[in-house]
C-alpha cells in the first residue's frame, strides 16, 4: 500500500533542504518531489501488506519539524 504525506515549508529554500535531505538517503524507501508550488513537497512510500508497524512517518514528521515544517492535509 503507498502512503503520500505532503509538507509545507514557510520558504522554497527550506524546502529544497528538506528535499536534498530526503534525497540524500535520511529517510530510508521514500520517492520526494515538488508539489504545486516551491513551499511544499510530497513524500511517497510503500507499506508492506504484512507490516506489523512502519515508523517512516514518524520519520519524516520528526525530519520536516526540524526545518520547520509541518504536514499538509
Amino acid at each position: 500500500m503507498e502512503n503520500q504525506i505532503m509538507y509545507g515549508f514557510d520558504t522554497s529554500q527550506i524546502a529544497d533542504r528538506f528535499l536534498n535531505r530526503l534525497k540524500a538517503g535520511a529517510v530510508k524507501g521514500v520517492r520526494v518531489r515538488r508539489y504545486k508550488n516551491g513551499t511544499s513537497i510530497l513524500v511517497s512510500y510503500d507499506i508492506p501488506v504484512d507490516a506489523t508497524f512502519n515508523n517512516t512517518c514518524q520519520q519524516l514528521d520528526d525530519l520536516a519539524e526540524d526545518f520547520g515544517g509541518y504536514e499538509i492535509l
